[in-house]
């Protein structure tokens, strides 16, 4: 399967023991912090894991988009893809 790295903005309204256990939850790895300023890591998962995340995640925006929608802004925001 092939495991895609993208950009996530932590904002300050989220909390961050929900966030890893979602992390967990969907098996998604986080890595680098990319922006100190935006609080923006890399995270890496499937689609499958990445949209679940995403629905889960408590973001108004994504909660209420399709799994379609989320695969778009996977592909539009990745960094790379790793088969």
């Amino acid at each position: 399967m092939t495991k895609y790295i993208i950009p996530f903005t932590f904002t300050k309204d989220m909390n961050a023991a929900e966030i890893c256990k979602l992390l967990a939850k969907h098996n998604i790895n986080i890595g680098t912090q990319t922006s100190y300023t935006k609080n923006e890591y890399l995270i890496s998962g499937t689609m499958e894991s990445l949209i679940g995340f995403f629905k889960d995640s408590g973001s108004p925006t994504m909660k209420l988009v399709m799994a379609e929608q989320i695969r778009d802004h996977v592909y539009e925001n990745q960094v790379a893809a790793i088969a």
